[in-house]
């Protein structure tokens, strides 16, 4: 049974470049209209729908970012939520105390890896934590008082979910398990973008035809966003296509002067 708690709608503990959580009064009425009772998400990232969408009884998180997946993973235990909570609740961030944990030497076991990656992800200018302008910021972010019920939240909802970091091939490609059927919502980096920026593993132009071929011949219903331009169009001619467009979430930058983003929902159902 399913909690109340890891069924109503939340936010992402997570800063994430792309986030689609602007987008979420979009893709409610795709998932909601979906009969299935097994969800995955090949390319979690930040998991703005994952944690708006009711859990069903089966679900799966994927990302080829182990270190992101190692920090959802110690969410996910109890004991080491607990522990990482309380290192959160001592931290004030500084740019000298980011510049240190940025590039101090840490240990390999989970909770290392998660109290680096998440002090990183909520104190980093929109959550990119790799090439420039990997750079603190101060503003305009969740403060750290409110990072410990972020935590708590995710973790809970995380319980009984599958955690995996491998190619998105083996998240598509896997049998249903469930009786109803499998709904994925799949988000990849952009087919037009300066990826190596945005995404510590970025995308080239042979991964955008190989998803797509994937796609195609996968008997799964699926979910897909993708920014709008021409290729996306010509790529996935045969699938269902609606144009949408919100402000996207930019670290540091107020609701006037946020970009207005035109993208894409892909279906291979008809959607209204």
């Amino acid at each position: 049974m399913i909690s109340l708690k890891q069924s109503v709608e939340m936010r992402s503990p997570f800063r994430f470049v792309g986030s689609k959580y602007q987008a979420i009064r979009y893709l409610k009425p795709i998932w909601e209209s979906v009969n299935h009772d097994e969800y995955r998400e090949p390319m979690v990232g930040g998991g703005a729908v994952f944690f708006a969408k009711p859990k069903v009884r089966i679900n799966w998180l994927n990302d080829l970012d182990e270190e992101l997946i190692i920090t959802y993973s110690a969410m996910k235990n109890p004991d080491k939520r607990y522990q990482l909570i309380k290192s959160m609740e001592k931290e004030i961030p500084t740019k000298e105390r980011h510049q240190y944990v940025k590039t101090a030497p840490y240990q390999k076991d989970t909770l290392s890896v998660a109290r680096r990656y998440y002090f990183l992800n909520r104190t980093s200018y929109s959550g990119i934590m790799h090439v420039p302008p990997y750079g603190y910021s101060d503003t305009k972010s969740v403060p750290p008082s409110r990072w410990g019920d972020r935590i708590k939240n995710a973790g809970e909802k995380l319980t009984r979910t599958k955690l995996t970091s491998v190619d998105f091939t083996h998240v598509i490609n896997a049998p249903q398990k469930g009786m109803l059927g499998v709904f994925m919502f799949i988000d990849p980096p952009y087919f037009l973008a300066d990826q190596k920026r945005a995404y510590i593993h970025s995308f080239e132009e042979k991964d955008h035809f190989r998803l797509c071929k994937m796609l195609k011949n996968t008997h799964h219903n699926f979910c897909l966003t993708y920014d709008d331009c021409e290729q996306i169009h010509d790529m996935y001619d045969w699938a269902h296509i609606k144009a949408v467009s919100w402000r996207y979430h930019v670290a540091n930058s107020n609701k006037s002067s946020r970009k207005m983003g035109n993208e894409l929902i892909i279906t291979n159902f008809k959607i209204d």
